[in-house]
């Protein structure tokens, strides 16, 4: 893959192939209108930028027509087979260079969607979308070394608030290091990075205003958990 190619998977969609995507914050959230984006999901929800099956394939396409993919592994009957938890694994490949990506959804249609499009943000398709910030000046990097460490880039994640020393507060002993790492890696996992969705959504779920996600209790922060494991 040259710097060209990389560039080229690395630019900027048309808000016209931009979609919004919908995520509760609670599984068993009551369905209604969304003023946001007009849907009828679960509310309260955060709404997260994404690019579809459809425009990341045209991209790969537009860059590398022999692009191909394949599953990790095939179970016994030649069909992709699935992980433990009923995720998709497979390579995807553009310009000769292969990545990993995987995938989930509620038929194998979905997974496989799922799937190309996280193994081409490895490659930086839509990668600003998926980032916290806006990581599109990247692109325009000097020198092909730039261009080449901005394609491979991970993506950011959501920063834990500095650590506080555990201590008995009037609603409850406080949250403990073991809990507070299961959260931030659910919200992580769920795409929730930004401080204030991740607050909303925390507040939503323990049915309390909060300023800070350190001033939750040990037994809000199980609450929060339990609602992101449940969650689709």
């Amino acid at each position: 893959m040259d710097a060209k190619q990389a560039a080229a998977l690395r630019e900027e969609f048309p808000a016209s192939a931009v979609g919004k995507l919908p995520k509760p914050y609670k599984a068993d959230s009551q369905r209604g209108n969304c003023r946001e984006c007009g849907g009828y999901h679960g509310l309260p929800a955060v709404h997260l930028d994404y690019v579809g099956h459809a425009a990341t394939t045209a991209r790969l396409l537009s860059v590398d027509p022999q692009w191909t993919w394949e599953p990790m592994a095939l179970d016994q009957f030649g069909s992709p087979q699935l992980d433990r938890d009923g995720n998709l694994w497979i390579r995807l490949t553009v310009c000769g260079v292969t990545r990993l990506g995987v995938g989930d959804g509620k038929s194998m249609k979905e997974r496989i969607g799922d799937a190309i499009r996280n193994a081409a943000m490895r490659f930086g398709v839509a990668l600003d979308l998926w980032a916290k910030e806006d990581l599109h000046e990247i692109s325009v990097a000097r020198n092909d070394g730039d261009v080449q460490r901005a394609v491979e880039a991970p993506a950011p994640v959501a920063t834990p608030e500095p650590a506080r020393p555990a201590e008995p507060t009037e609603m409850g002993e406080a949250m403990t290091a073991k809990t507070r790492a299961a959260m931030f890696a659910l919200l992580n996992e769920r795409g929730i990075t930004e401080k204030d969705a991740q607050v909303a959504g925390i507040a939503s779920v323990i049915g309390r205003p909060i300023e800070s996600r350190s001033e939750l209790t040990e037994a809000e922060a199980q609450a929060v958990v339990k609602s992101l494991r449940g969650a689709k």
